[in-house]
């Protein structure tokens, strides 16, 4: 079984700079430093950091297969947190906005000729939603008898998995300010231009779309692209 299988937990880190954070000290730090030192947590699986396709903020997100929810602040984390680096400690309270957040998977489908090479994903797109509690039960049926089914025949689809929000963390601020949701699914594409595709638009436009739309009393939709893939130590 695959790291990736056993993963059954999400950490799902935004960030944004800001003007205080030179691009370059920022990307040093990250891909020298902060992602490589997480992954030497057992629990931590893998690591893939992403840019903002949409022109939103914030600009990168980081993606952690890691193996539950709860190892997402659990000790071993912790650890490695407050023996950071002075520059570790220095820029994580320096950057204009930080989110992270825990999640729970749930569900998982992926294209049958995928390979383990095709992740991370080249381009991801992520839809998170808050919903009102009496019209959860058919927010999930859509998603499971009619939308992924859908999203599955947009060209360049590879997989789609939906997490369930177990805790998140925000400091600093955004504009506009970011909605953190209960419902997460993210979709990994291997080509660009998924949204203006013929099936991609179907999709979104069927009278169970439009239902669940008068669902939602929160909603958060970004588009990233990979910037880079960190590896475990050894």
């Amino acid at each position: 079984m695959s790291a990736s299988q056993e993963a059954k937990g999400l950490s799902f880190v935004l960030l944004e700079p800001g003007q205080n954070v030179s691009e370059a000290e920022y990307h040093d730090w990250y891909d020298n430093e902060h992602a490589p030192a997480r992954l030497t947590i057992p629990t931590f699986f893998n690591a893939a950091r992403f840019k903002a396709a949409d022109g939103q903020k914030p600009a990168y997100l980081t993606l952690y297969d890691i193996s539950e929810p709860s190892v997402a602040d659990g000790p071993e984390y912790q650890a490695v947190k407050d023996n950071g680096s002075e520059r570790d400690k220095r820029l994580l309270s320096t950057v204009q906005y930080l989110n992270r957040r825990a999640y729970s998977l749930f569900y998982s489908t992926t294209h049958p000729n995928a390979l383990a090479s095709d992740f991370p994903a080249k381009f991801i797109a992520y839809a998170a939603f808050e919903v009102k509690p009496e019209d959860e039960v058919d927010f999930n049926k859509f998603y499971e008898e009619e939308h992924i089914a859908m999203v599955a025949k947009v060209p360049g689809w590879l997989r789609s998995r939906r997490y369930i929000l177990s805790n998140s963390m925000v400091r600093g601020s955004v504009d506009p300010e970011v909605t953190v949701c209960k419902y997460l699914i993210i979709n990994d594409f291997s080509r660009g231009g998924y949204m203006e595709t013929p099936e991609m638009k179907a999709a979104g436009t069927t009278p169970w779309t439009f239902k669940v739309a008068s669902y939602l009393i929160g909603s958060e939709i970004r588009h990233f692209e990979l910037l880079k893939e960190y590896k475990r130590p050894g």
